[in-house]
């Protein structure tokens, strides 16, 4: 999976800048022959004797360019551009037409091709000003494709080539375009030379101004580049973890053995770089230990790992920088002479394809099916911070864009009421509107209280989007498409997988009697712990269901059967034989939506439904808890579906001798005790009794405890325990348990304490050179001490702890 990651990263690195490029219309086709082309345009609106002219008269100019139209006495055919991105029939109109619309003065008589005088004039002043590269690459194959625009034909060169002495040239009288105009000087009867402080204002005009395009996209995909770093890094870094945890649990012995060993010995100096990395950077909160809200929110926004939050800072600033520097913007530009309004034109140009590169990983961080989340050691959370932050970005450069057009349109160009008429433009307008109404639309207050209205808005929003981006650049061609279509192909991909992933768990075709076979579920609610039990049997029969893994549930047959939910696997039961499926268990706390209209049909049946379900997945990745020594689980409520897996994975392992486990920790907390009842007695009762599985529970309903002396643990009387003793006996007896207090485990009443918990587990760990995994799952509160309480171990300086935690965050 890593290589096919690999080659998409590598794809899309190396495709977009190819789309990217496509359809981009340059003055002249090489750099070198911008000497000749600056001359040819500075001299080619002057009447040179002997020679005829054309006359071109553009109506309306390209985006962000000045109109410039440019006259002559007599004319033969005549061009027009009526709206943005439009052209005349003839090609050579076409080009001649695309160059005034870029700001350049258009060659309007055909002296340069035609009068000796004219030629004489061009052909001095090529080879006075330009390097003898440059007069070779343009003469005579350029200058001869430039006089085939205007239909005309370049005459014979020998005598001008040979009459053109330095000496010669050096006498000839100068001419500037901005003191002699075409008006006043009349018909040029004798050669001229172009002066030389013009010819440089007009090749660096023509040059700055068309290859800035290129130099945006240059920096396109540098933003690009950017996200793609990133990813590669993660993929590294999730090879490096494999290697590692693949050679701990090839290595058997004792710990202490192990710990000592000349592998580890060599390991060591990358071993304490891996452990600072993790510790300031990787493991803590943003702003740990001043303020540990990670999963907790803060003024109502969700703050990031610190990892996280310095890509994302690197990501801002490295859009930022590239937004204002190198425009090469300067006074006497000839096509542009408000340096104002340079600086506006660049800009915009510059922000909106940034804007542009931004939209493929826009969209590849907001699938669920995306392999960088199987091939790098991101989360969830994680592409769901980089998305958020991505789009801010994409849309302020957008809003950036915008305003900056509005202004060269208007101000300068006074053509903003005409220009609002045509396609391009008020798409443009209509992208960058909408793009703004989603990023109020995904505030985490609207997008938690709302979520399925969020989530349709925000499916539609985007797909006007897409179609008023396309709509917006499809005067330029196919210029920009190296952003659209791979923005359309991740997404067409994302849900084409989540398509098959459904027919691939719920459709099963064979051969025989029960030709097709499909999912079925079992729901049940108990008002006790408020818990929803859902068991499916997928119709695949190779589906391996496993630790770490999440699926999305959908219940068809409803008015709103398009939603599904991402829920953990709370437990399973292998199939037994070909024939049969696996059974999956999900827990379910009911809240609004979806959850609460099952909780009330369960209610509404009894106690019990068989409704139609669906599963697409599954998701996730399985954490390697089987690679250390001693893991301590810490979850609460539901979360005890990320633990439960992981448990069973363990006997399995021990059984086939392929763990290093050799104890597990599990504390679990619970608003009501019948809570553990339910998950212990029916999924764990035989788990539990292993001897290297410890289990303490807490019950935050003290209510339940009956008298409690302590705050911390439960003390029954002589009679109550006498009565328990009886039914526990009557239970084991006839094969059934129905209460924890009958399992190996210690069930307290209150509210365990994490960091105690935490460095506990730590201090026994390093007594006996164990390596420790902490996992949690819960509240955002739970989740949030235990991070700081693992932090403040690392850094005490304990490096063999890892840090797994187990959320889904929107």
């Amino acid at each position: 999976m890593r290589s096919q990651a690999a080659i998409l990263l590598g794809l899309s690195w190396a495709v977009s800048p190819v789309l990217a490029g496509q359809g981009l219309t340059m003055s002249a086709p090489n750099l070198a022959d911008y000497c000749f082309y600056s001359i040819y345009s500075s001299l080619g609106s002057y009447t040179f004797e002997g020679a005829t002219s054309t006359s071109s008269d553009s109506g309306t100019t390209a985006h962000g360019s000045s109109s410039q139209s440019s006259s002559t006495n007599s004319s033969s055919s005549s061009s027009s551009s009526s709206g943005h991105g439009s052209s005349s029939s003839s090609s050579s109109h076409r080009r001649r037409a695309l160059r005034e619309k870029r700001g350049h003065h258009g060659a309007s008589s055909t002296g340069g091709c035609t009068s000796t005088v004219g030629v004489m004039s061009l052909y001095a002043s090529a080879k006075a000003w330009c390097t003898e590269e440059q007069l070779n690459s343009a003469i005579p194959s350029y200058w001869e494709s430039l006089c085939e625009q205007s239909s005309v034909s370049l005459i014979s060169l020998t005598e001008i080539e040979a009459n053109a002495t330095d000496a010669y040239i050096a006498s000839l009288p100068v001419i500037d375009p901005e003191t002699n105009s075409t008006t006043t000087t009349g018909t040029i009867e004798s050669p001229v030379l172009l002066s030389h402080s013009y010819y440089k204002r007009a090749y660096k005009s023509y040059v700055t101004h068309d290859y800035a395009l290129i130099k945006d996209k240059r920096y396109g995909w540098g933003l690009m580049g950017y996200w793609g770093g990133v990813l590669a890094l993660g993929m590294i870094v999730k090879a490096w973890k494999f290697v590692r945890s693949s050679m701990r649990l090839s290595s058997s012995g004792d710990a202490e053995k192990n710990s000592a060993g000349p592998q580890s010995k060599a390991f060591a100096p990358v071993a304490a770089v891996a452990h600072f990395m993790r510790t300031y950077f990787v493991i803590p909160a943003s702003f740990a230990p001043y303020l540990s809200n990670h999963q907790q929110l803060f003024l109502f926004h969700t703050i990031p790992k610190r990892l996280d939050t310095l890509i994302v800072f690197g990501f801002w600033a490295v859009a930022i920088i590239l937004s204002c520097v190198n425009y090469q913007s300067f006074t006497g530009n000839i096509s542009t002479p408000s340096l104002y309004q340079q600086n506006w034109q660049y800009s915009s140009d510059r922000t909106g394809v940034l804007s542009y590169a931004c939209l493929p990983f826009l969209w590849l961080f907001a699938g669920r099916n995306n392999i960088f989340l199987w091939a790098t050691d991101f989360n969830v959370q994680s592409f769901n911070i980089f998305h958020r932050h991505t789009a801010w970005v994409c849309t302020l450069l957008a809003i950036v864009h915008s305003i900056a057009y509005t202004v060269v349109f208007q101000v300068y160009d006074g053509r903003y009421h005409s220009a609002l008429k045509q396609n391009y433009f008020y798409m443009g307008i209509v992208a960058t509107v909408v793009m703004a109404v989603i990023l109020f639309q995904s505030g985490t207050w609207l997008r938690q209280r709302f979520y399925e209205t969020f989530l349709i808005i925000h499916v539609l929003l985007a797909i006007l989007t897409i179609y008023a981006l396309f709509r917006h650049t499809s005067f330029d061609g196919t210029v920009y498409n190296g952003y659209l279509w791979p923005m359309v192909a991740i997404w067409g991909f994302d849900r084409t997988v989540r398509y098959v992933r459904m027919l691939y768990c719920n459709l099963h075709v064979k051969f025989g009697k029960g030709f097709i076979s499909t999912t079925s579920s079992t729901v049940t609610y108990s008002p006790e712990s408020d818990l929803i039990r859902v068991e499916m049997y997928p119709a695949s029969q190779t589906l391996k269901p496993g630790p770490g893994q999440h699926y999305y549930l959908y219940q068809p047959v409803t008015l709103r059967g398009w939603e599904n939910h991402p829920f953990t696997l709370g437990c399973y039961e292998n199939a037994t034989s070909k024939e049969e499926s696996s059974k999956l268990i999900f827990y379910i706390r009911p809240y609004d939506g979806w959850t609460r209209r099952l909780r009330d049909q369960c209610q509404k049946a009894g106690s019990e439904i068989r409704p139609k379900l669906l599963l697409e997945g599954p998701y996730g990745h399985q954490a390697p808890l089987h690679t250390f020594d001693t893991v301590l689980m810490i979850v609460g409520g539901t979360g005890i579906a990320c633990a439960v897996p992981y448990i069973l994975d363990h006997i399995s392992r021990v059984e086939a001798g392929k763990t290093n486990t050799t104890r597990i920790q599990l504390i679990w907390t619970g608003r009501q005790k019948k809570i553990f009842d339910e998950v212990c007695c029916r999924d764990l009762s035989a788990a539990l009794e292993h001897s290297d599985i410890t289990t303490t529970l807490f019950c935050t309903d003290k209510s339940a405890a009956g008298n409690v002396i302590d705050s911390g643990s439960t003390t029954p009387t002589k009679e109550k325990e006498a009565v328990a003793d009886a039914m526990a006996l009557q239970d084991r007896s006839s094969g059934s348990i129905r209460s924890v207090e009958d399992l190996n485990v210690e069930l307290r009443y209150g509210r365990p304490a994490i960091r105690t918990s935490v460095m506990t587990a730590v201090r026994e760990a390093e007594a006996s050179s164990a390596r420790l995994a902490v996992i949690t799952c819960g509240p955002a509160v739970m989740a949030d001490d235990c991070r700081s309480s693992v932090y403040e171990a690392m850094k005490g300086g304990f490096q063999d702890i890892e840090y797994f935690e187990e959320a889904f965050g929107w």
